[in-house]
Order: C-alpha cells, then sequence, then structure tokens
C-alpha cells in the first residue's frame, strides 16, 4: 500500500477528532489560504512597483519580443509604463516555434481589430499599444551556430540581439531589454552571457519575477498567452555536437505542429540518431494514452506508446522512423549542459 502523503495524515487525523475539533481546523486552513494569498498579492504588488521603477528609470526601451509569456508580460508592463516610449522588436528566424508565431499573429490582430474599432489607421504593426519592428535573422548564416556545440545559444543570442541593439540605437532608445526571469537563473543558458556583453538589460530577473507570478498577472489583464506552455528554440531539438541544418528544424516543427493539431500542449519533437523521439508533458502523454485507447495503462513517469495512426502520421511528416514510445518532457534536455 502506498505510503499516504502528509496532507492525507493531516486530514486522517482531523477526522478523528470531535466536530467541534473539525470546525476549527477547517477554519485555520481557510484563514491560512487566505493570508497566503493576500501575502501573494502584497508580493506581486511591491514587485511590480519595483518593475516600474526600473523601467521609468530608462526613459525609454526596445524590447525583445518572441511572443513568449515571458517577453509578453515584459511588453504588457513596459505598455503601461513607457507607453510613448517602448518599442518591440521582433527577430523573424527559422529557429522561431509555430506557437509563439502564432502568438505574434495574434497580438498584432487583435490590435488591427482595436484600432478598427477607433477608425484609426497605422503604416506599422502593433501590439499591446506598442510599435512592433521585425527584422530578418538568418542563424544559419553564422558557422558558429550551425556547429551546434555547447555554445550554440551564445553566439545565436549574440549575432540575434546584436541586430536589435543596432536597430535601437537608429531610434534613439536608451535600453534593449529581453524576458529572461528569475527562473532562467537556475538553467544552463550561455545566451545571458552574450545579452551582458552587449548591454542587453533583464529587468524580469533583476525585479525577481518568475513566470507562474506573470501568467498569474497576464490572466488578471486579460492577455490570453498566459496559459502558453514554455517553449524553447527549434533548434534545442537536435542534439549538441550535431549540425544544424533548415531541413532538421522543418522535421521538428512539422512533428510538433501536427501533435498540437491533436490537442496537446507541451510537446517536442527531438531528432536523435535518424528518428523522431517525441516528449510530452504529463498531462499530454495521458492524452496521447487515451487517443490510442489505453488511457488506463498511462505512466506519465514512464511515458506512453504512441497510438498506431499518430506514429505513423508523424513518419510521414518527418520522412525517418519515430520512435513508439512517446517519452516524459524534460526541460532543457538537449541545451547541452
Amino acid at each position: 500500500m502506498a505510503e499516504r502523503s502528509a496532507e492525507e495524515k493531516t486530514w486522517e487525523a482531523v477526522a478523528e477528532r470531535p466536530v467541534e475539533a473539525k470546525a476549527q481546523a477547517v477554519t485555520e486552513r481557510s484563514v491560512e489560504a487566505k493570508a497566503q494569498a493576500v501575502a501573494t498579492e502584497h508580493s506581486l504588488e511591491a514587485k511590480m512597483r519595483a518593475l516600474e521603477k526600473l523601467l521609468a528609470s530608462w526613459g525609454s526601451v526596445a524590447v525583445g519580443y518572441s511572443g513568449g509569456v515571458d517577453s509578453t508580460f515584459l511588453a504588457a508592463a513596459c505598455a503601461r509604463v513607457l507607453p510613448r516610449s517602448t518599442v518591440l522588436m521582433r527577430l523573424d528566424t527559422p529557429f522561431a516555434g509555430t506557437p509563439e508565431r502564432a502568438s505574434v499573429a495574434r497580438a498584432v490582430s487583435d490590435e488591427r481589430a482595436v484600432a478598427n474599432e477607433c477608425a484609426t489607421s497605422d503604416a506599422h504593426e502593433r501590439a499591446f499599444g506598442l510599435p512592433l519592428i521585425t527584422l530578418s535573422f538568418d542563424p544559419f548564416a553564422d558557422a558558429n551556430v550551425v556547429r551546434n556545440d555547447r555554445d550554440r545559444c551564445y553566439y545565436c543570442k549574440r549575432a540575434g540581439f546584436a541586430a536589435l541593439v543596432r536597430a535601437a540605437q537608429m531610434r534613439g532608445l536608451a535600453v534593449v531589454a529581453d524576458g529572461s526571469n528569475a527562473d532562467d537563473a537556475d538553467d544552463y543558458r550561455p545566451g545571458m552571457r552574450a545579452l551582458k556583453e552587449l548591454g542587453v538589460r533583464s529587468p524580469l530577473m533583476e525585479t525577481g519575477w518568475h513566470k507562474a507570478e506573470e501568467r498569474a498577472l497576464l490572466r488578471a489583464w486579460g492577455i490570453p498567452v498566459w496559459s502558453m506552455p514554455a517553449g524553447a528554440c527549434l533548434a534545442t531539438r537536435v542534439p549538441c555536437g550535431e549540425p544544424l541544418t533548415p531541413q532538421a528544424l522543418a522535421v521538428a516543427r512539422a512533428c510538433e505542429d501536427y501533435l498540437h493539431g491533436l490537442g496537446l500542449q507541451q510537446v517536442r519533437a527531438r531528432l536523435v540518431q535518424g528518428c523522431v523521439q517525441v516528449e510530452a508533458a504529463p498531462d499530454d502523454l495521458r492524452a496521447l494514452a487515451a487517443q490510442g485507447g489505453c488511457a488506463h495503462e498511462a505512466d506519465a513517469a514512464a511515458g506512453v506508446a504512441l497510438p498506431a495512426a499518430v506514429q505513423t502520421e508523424l513518419e510521414r511528416r518527418a520522412g525517418r522512423p519515430v520512435e513508439a514510445w512517446a517519452r516524459p518532457y524534460g526541460k532543457g534536455n538537449m541545451n547541452g549542459s
């Protein structure tokens, strides 16, 4: 018999008490939960004040915007603090995932809808009320990136943000900022070194923001990206040491787009030794098992068998074998750390 959790043991002890004691225990837990919620709210308010103070001190800023949760939160915060002196800058690159591209397109579309309702027109793209500039960036033109060693992210980030810095300087913007947050401090991210060398600031990291906190405020602000799963550039689908090619990234994109089309959220199509390995979050693994009629056999900790129809379609899109077993998703599985 599985060992009971601490919470289960607590409630078993409560169940043995008199009714009055049970009511008191429930009340105490309710009060504790409310106190924790108030403390969390106060903590977010303090962090927001710190972030707003930092942004305001810059006077103007260019935000590296990808469409993900972090850069969207930073963009929304800048729109509140520096609405007339913030410019969003996006790199149009084959390394960007489809969900991030769709997020950017949705933000632009929403902005156009607002502009139409207000009978205004603007020749430039906008998102969250801010100008959006898109710069073409081809990482495949950099041999250091294509080599795909442990420092690939450094070379890619250095080249990409150097272009943003140049564009910001041409427009007289004081600071270039990215969406790195406090969670990133614990991950292997050689790209952070490139940002430091270029003088790029990371205000969310500097003021202690975590992604869960960003999601909470994005949800409160009514910005749908709050529930978007964490993404990563498509280069992370190829093992370090194996050269990057447009064809390899196209395979990863095609497979992940198909899996997203099935309703899965957090998935990766890794390209390993000529095969595609599917990784998915626990809920997505259970969904895959259900599609194969084996929901009762789903083990999110060990992985699940891909339904035959799913495996066949993935192989058709990839043009290469696909492992029959979907593995649990692991953050940073191929970042070379």
